[in-house]
């Protein structure tokens, strides 16, 4: 039977979930990993992240692929994608961080969304990201050029591949 579906952007559906079993495992580990309490847009973020929504990314842009987005609106493979998908964190925590750590994303509330393990880190620069990206860097736009949470001169960024061990379920404040 033919399929009347088109196919996914970049090719690929993108499905970074784990079993059950993986999820519990994951779940037992994170007691001892760092965590982060997600921001609204990074719970946005993720559950477009976890549930494919943001195919082909299976995990948030690393430091190459974000100078493409913000430079050209094109991942370093050359698909297209306008807007940089990054875990902004505090100076604090992403001190406290290495690469091959894993961190928990916790929702405000405390539960474990998802884990990531961090492959590498840099700062980047919200303001030239506004102007490549939204074309102005007044943070009057709608956009904004600060992150949802106000770390823009004071964050790190893990570049995690996610490993998500559940979803943040549909009532994830994704669309205000």
């Amino acid at each position: 039977m033919d399929s009347h579906l088109i196919a996914p952007h970049g090719g690929k559906l993108a499905d970074p979930m784990v079993s059950g079993e993986q999820a519990e495992e994951a779940r037992a580990a994170s007691l001892d990993w760092e965590s982060w309490d997600l921001a609204p847009r990074q719970m946005c973020d993720l559950e477009l992240l976890l549930s494919g929504a943001f195919s082909p990314l299976t995990g948030f842009l690393g430091r190459k692929d974000y100078e493409s987005v913000c430079d050209g609106m094109r991942l370093s493979c050359g698909t297209l994608w306008p807007v940089p998908v990054q875990l902004d964190v505090s100076r604090e925590l992403a001190a406290r961080l290495s690469e091959g750590d894993m961190l928990a994303l916790r929702s405000p509330e405390g539960f474990m969304l998802a884990a990531v393990r961090v492959e590498e880190m840099w700062e980047p620069d919200f303001e030239r990201e506004a102007g490549q990206v939204f074309a102005t860097a007044d943070p009057a736009h709608s956009a904004g050029v600060l992150p949802a949470h106000g770390l823009a001169k004071d964050c790190g960024v893990p570049d995690p591949q996610s490993h998500a061990p559940s979803s943040p379920g549909t009532d994830a404040p994704c669309c205000a």
